[in-house]
């Protein structure tokens, strides 16, 4: 397959967020994290049924395998109702692991196995899982190989506490927090102004309630 020179790819799950993918392999990741439902208006989970796993799967091998640079994407078989399960674990301890501070587990994956090969002077790893257990493991060294790229701290979820839409912050200084401005961030200013204008009024009467000297 013909590899896509374009940076950033229109990743199914996170496209319906309006939001255009991580670069390269690293909008696999996004994308799992992004099959989430999110707000009443976004579309299903899709991995509740095997029927929409199965074709958010078969969208993201053929993205993936255009900008592989490892030629780990390959051929996956079809999806059982098992493999739907692990994935939606998959996302669970990925999206834990990632922005979760909270969480005081270790979300290692004790299913996923790497191969390790040293030639000419450098070591290579790959995932060495069959099947989706070889695409689980994949996910996590593409995390690995962004963390060392420092890509990876990039890839954010949204600020708001009403929202786990995962987003790539492409601004130069890294400091973008809504994964939309217009819907998240708008909400958080509404919400930060009425508090205000509540905060006001309260002092504003109890000033009034002071006796006059």
């Amino acid at each position: 397959m013909t590899r896509r020179t374009a940076p950033f790819l229109d990743w199914p799950a996170t496209a319906r967020y309006r939001l255009s993918g991580a670069p390269g392999e690293l909008g696999l990741v996004q994308d799992l994290l992004n099959t989430i439902q999110e707000g009443s208006a976004a579309p299903p989970d899709l991995l509740a049924t095997l029927a929409s796993a199965q074709e958010w799967a078969d969208a993201v091998v053929e993205l993936w395998s255009s900008v592989d640079p490892s030629g780990w994407a390959g051929d996956l078989p079809p999806l059982t109702d098992y493999d739907r399960r692990s994935l939606l674990s998959l996302r669970a301890r990925l999206f834990a692991g990632l922005y979760d501070p909270t969480s005081g587990a270790e979300h290692e994956g004790s299913s996923e196995q790497l191969r390790l090969s040293v030639s000419g002077g450098h070591v290579d790893v790959r995932p060495a899982g069959v099947g989706w257990q070889h695409f689980a493991t994949a996910l996590l060294l593409i995390c690995y190989r962004a963390q060392l790229t420092g890509e990876l701290r990039r890839l954010k979820t949204c600020k708001s506490h009403e929202c786990d839409v995962v987003f790539y912050d492409r601004s130069p200084n890294n400091s973008a927090v809504w994964h939309d401005v217009k819907v998240c961030g708008n909400r958080a200013n509404v919400r930060a102004h009425r508090a205000r204008t509540r905060t006001e009024a309260t002092h504003g009467l109890h000033e009034e309630e002071r006796p006059q000297p």
